[in-house]
């Protein structure tokens, strides 16, 4: 699929969307969409922040890159492949923005994806024309899979007992960012941490035996979610019991997530293969997963959830029993699942789960 192509299947949703709900145009100036729609650019200077310094505007025969004169040269050298484009600048110092979409809008209804003064905000509609996503996004995730689940192999194979949970966050966020790739949630837990905190943020604490990494990490605005666990030493009965029944909750999660089926059959599934392994309850105690692709989860899983799963959705679900945790990014493709961040270095084991057989990451033990 070219970008060309890539590009006019998503104006294609847009201009639908501005036709069935009667908008003359819509502003885009969240990062995911933005990156979205450049068919994975960049509009963000600040790290976290919801809103880029770079706007697209869409109308019914128009397409429109507005920012300041500060941005534009680089975004249109860097950030946008795409010659489809037609660039507006304006001074920096101007509120130039505002007065380029009322003249383009020419008084007509807009929408926007945030807060913008005279706009609709629709951001929540609007970010659901981002699923599925396109055969050009999916390869694009599979790389950044490949990417992340080395950097992910490498650092559980380098990091040794007494380096601290900020040394080891250095490691894996050092082999990510190396690579072009932003961790936008970096968690890393050790021993005992890890049975307290279902969100180990990163302290001084010094590894002894036990460590857990999680990361959701973002390029070409794209998202992927995984978490790896390292045992120095042959793990205690009580960690290899609850993992071994960690990977039929996992199964029971991944086999629910098909086509048709709600957020709610999946949290549904999940909640009963707790229950039969003897960890009734489990689930409310962290947060469960959900479909991903620019945001670190689209739709999250949550019970009731009316959200039906479609054909090609990615999917993170991070299922938890005390002391352990398991998580890949994986694409749904009718009934069957391709796992993008299960690496072939990485131990794993066959586990079978209604009639469906996957490879699932075991904790690596050193």
């Amino acid at each position: 699929m070219t970008i060309e192509k890539e590009l006019e299947i998503k104006l294609k949703k847009v201009r639908i969307f501005m036709d069935e709900n009667g908008y003359g145009g819509v502003l885009f100036g969240a990062q995911p969409n933005f990156s979205w729609l450049t068919c994975g650019g960049d509009n963000q200077i600040i790290h976290g922040a919801e809103i880029g310094f770079v706007n697209i505007l869409v109308t019914g025969d128009g397409l429109y890159i507005i920012t300041n004169n500060i941005e534009m040269p680089r975004v249109l050298a860097e950030e946008v492949r795409v010659k489809r484009f037609k660039n507006l600048e304006y001074v920096w110092t101007e509120n130039g923005l505002k007065k380029m979409v009322d003249e383009l809008s020419g008084g007509r209804r807009i929408a926007s994806d945030y807060s913008f003064p005279g706009a609709v905000n629709e951001g929540s509609s609007l970010g659901l024309l981002r699923v599925p996503l396109t055969e050009a996004e999916v390869e694009r995730y599979r790389k950044l899979s490949r990417i992340c689940a080395d950097a992910m192999d490498e650092t559980m194979s380098e990091i040794k007992p007494g380096m601290s949970e900020f040394e080891i966050q250095g490691v894996i966020g050092g082999k990510l960012l190396s690579k072009g790739v932003y961790p936008v949630v970096l968690l890393v837990g050790a021993d005992e941490r890890i049975f307290h905190f279902r969100h180990p943020m990163p302290t001084e604490k010094k590894l002894k035996r036990y460590c857990m990494v999680v990361i959701c990490a973002r390029r070409w605005g794209l998202i992927l979610n995984m978490t790896r666990l390292v045992h120095f030493g042959v793990p205690p009965d009580e960690i290899k019991s609850r993992y071994q029944s960690l990977h039929r909750v996992d199964m029971a999660y991944i086999t629910a997530t098909k086509p048709g089926n709600t957020m709610n059959d999946v949290f549904l599934a999940g909640k009963k293969a707790y229950a039969d392994e003897g960890f009734p309850g489990e689930e409310f105690k962290h947060f469960q997963g959900g479909t991903c692709g620019y945001l670190t989860r689209e739709v999250g899983l949550s019970p009731g959830g009316r959200y039906v799963i479609q054909d090609g959705e990615i999917f993170a679900h991070n299922p938890t029993i005390t002391g352990t945790k398991i998580e890949d990014s994986i694409l749904v493709r009718g009934k069957k699942f391709e796992v993008l961040t299960l690496s072939d270095k990485w131990p794993s084991v066959e586990v079978e789960y209604g009639g469906v057989i996957l490879r699932r990451p075991e904790i690596l033990v050193r």
